[in-house]
């Protein structure tokens, strides 16, 4: 499976945008506690498959969001406060409602082609 990764940044982190690999984030957010974050990714890939992930200050990478043809396939623990969706299949967002002090992370987007496994899922069968 084929990755591209870009980052983004909220609640005064200051972030970068990876531009060449043909996916953008939103640059970084200063909010105060209770604001509304929005962040959005745009992929020109033409990728099906978008994903959320998270890192904090000391701590490992965490999933947050998997979509795949817009339609979200899997999401990890995270607050209700957390809402992704994709309008259409290059723009994927995050709003985050009410934020506090522990929504402070850098945020990151990425995406993936289909590999033959996912586009093509099959149930086993013995041949007649």
């Amino acid at each position: 499976m084929w990755l591209v990764w870009a980052q983004a940044v909220a609640i005064s982190i200051f972030g970068a945008k990876w531009t060449e690999a043909g996916i953008s984030q939103s640059w970084s957010l200063a909010l105060k506690r209770g604001q509304t974050a929005l962040l959005e990714c745009r992929q020109t890939n033409k990728h099906n498959n978008m994903y959320w992930y998270r890192q904090a200050l000391g701590q490992g990478l965490q999933f947050l969001f998997y979509f795949q043809y817009k339609e979200l396939r899997n999401n990890g623990s995270v607050s209700i406060r957390f809402k992704p969706d994709q309008p259409d299949s290059e723009l994927f967002r995050l709003n985050i409602s009410s934020v506090e002090p522990e929504d402070s992370a850098v945020y990151f987007c990425a995406s993936s082609a289909d590999t033959a496994v996912q586009s093509h899922l099959l149930p086993l069968q013995k041949p007649p």
